[in-house]
């Protein structure tokens, strides 16, 4: 009868550790959303896209940047903002496969309070979710890449 105890206290055990990864979880998102509430918009044109092999994840690069800040700095140290602007131009850090852009000069409007991405393809606006960068990976291809 102790094989049983032990099978049960271990699923128990197993709840308890979803569960508080679940809230841990459900925190950082809530603390990431509240950051970007930051009230950062600009615009500019697409000048290139870099692309990681981590699953899609990538930098575009944008000029003639007309924003509301001068410069912003994307580094929270073990995260990062999707967005970084220094000297007219700026950097989107999101994830989008490189096949989906495919025109260099076009528009892109970014709207951190909405955490909202507007790319035009094919005469099209798409929108897309931004949201603040955790994974090692991505911060690794963001440090290695980055131009700004």
């Amino acid at each position: 009868m102790k094989h049983p105890k032990i099978v049960f206290i271990f699923f128990i055990l197993w709840l308890l550790l979803i569960f508080i990864w679940y809230k841990t979880g459900k925190s950082q998102k809530t603390e990431n959303d509240k950051l970007l509430k930051n009230n950062i918009e600009f615009t500019g044109t697409l000048k290139s896209v870099k692309v990681s092999q981590n699953h899609c994840f990538a930098i575009i690069s944008i000029d003639n940047v007309k924003s509301n800040v001068a410069s912003f700095n994307p580094d929270l140290k073990d995260r990062y903002f999707p967005y970084a602007i220094k000297n007219g131009r700026a950097e989107i850090y999101t994830f989008l496969c490189e096949g989906k852009i495919k025109e260099i000069g076009r528009d892109i409007k970014l709207n951190s309070n909405q955490r909202k991405l507007i790319l035009e393809i094919d005469h099209k606006p798409y929108e897309f979710e931004i949201w603040i960068t955790s994974e090692r990976p991505d911060i690794q291809f963001i440090k290695k890449n980055t131009t700004l």
